[in-house]
């Protein structure tokens, strides 16, 4: 939560967290199923580190460690400090009156195969937290497809759903994001994000300019960037996206704020 927080203080246009759901069907904020990475569940007695074989009273006595230690030490400094947020907390915290907030569905289908039901918990949730009232913006995103296309249907319209695509997580037959298929995520979605690869290289933006959906991408980070980073990050706001995803994003700022 602090986190979310912590990227609108530093200008974020919106927040982008990913929602997994524990055993008994509570969603939480966190990217991977196994907790070993994010987590200090190595100190307790669990028999799974899988949050969807643990309950959500479980995953409340665990606190979040930085992912990467080594590289984000000063994050690291933090560790042992936080709790885990329930998607209902982010949704009911007061910081976010009039805030976008952008959550991605990890592992939609594989859920639903436990028996859960994660498109009816987050739509439950959605209509607690009176988010329109709050003026809220809202958008769901998500890499599947078909799962995408189902949240699509029961959502309500104010809320945007964007579909997610990297090289090898494209739909089943297909082996790149074709005119064809730029032009079906257009009538069933409301925008595009692909990972930055994509889009540093050919004429994706442009085909993609030509369907009149919105496009983002994923991720800038200082940690991967190639050779100086305000020259990368540069490099990224010149492909012509409508958004990048950033992990800093008080220093992607930073080079928008210097181009213009």
């Amino acid at each position: 939560m602090e986190s979310l927080e912590l990227a609108f203080d530093q200008g974020a246009d919106a927040v982008e967290f990913d929602v997994v759901f524990t055993k008994d069907g509570h969603p939480v904020i966190r990217h991977d199923l196994d907790l070993v990475s994010t987590t200090d569940i190595g100190n307790h007695s669990f028999l799974s580190t899988k949050v969807d074989e643990l309950t959500l009273e479980d995953l409340q006595r665990l606190r979040a460690k930085e992912r990467y230690p080594d590289g984000r030490t000063e994050s690291a400094a933090f560790d042992g400090r936080f709790f885990i947020p329930t998607l209902k907390q982010v949704l009911q915290n007061p910081a976010f009156d009039k805030k976008h907030l952008i959550i991605e569905f990890k592992h939609g289908a594989y859920f639903e195969q436990l028996g859960l039901d994660p498109i009816g918990a987050v739509s439950k949730l959605l209509a607690e937290s009176n988010f329109v009232e709050r003026g809220m913006k809202i958008t769901l995103e998500c890499f599947e497809f078909d799962f995408l296309a189902r949240v699509r249907k029961e959502m309500p319209e104010s809320v945007d759903c964007v579909f997610l695509s990297a090289r090898d997580t494209l739909p089943a037959g297909e082996s790149s994001l074709t005119d064809e298929l730029l032009a079906e995520i257009a009538r069933e979605f409301d925008g595009l994000s692909v990972a930055m690869s994509m889009v540093l290289s050919g004429d994706l933006v442009q085909r993609v300019r030509a369907t009149g959906l919105p496009l983002y991408a994923f991720t800038a980070r200082a940690e991967t960037a190639e050779g100086n980073l305000e020259k990368w990050f540069e490099r990224l706001v010149a492909t012509g996206v409508d958004g990048i995803f950033a992990d800093q994003p008080d220093l992607l700022l930073k080079t928008v704020a210097d181009l213009t």
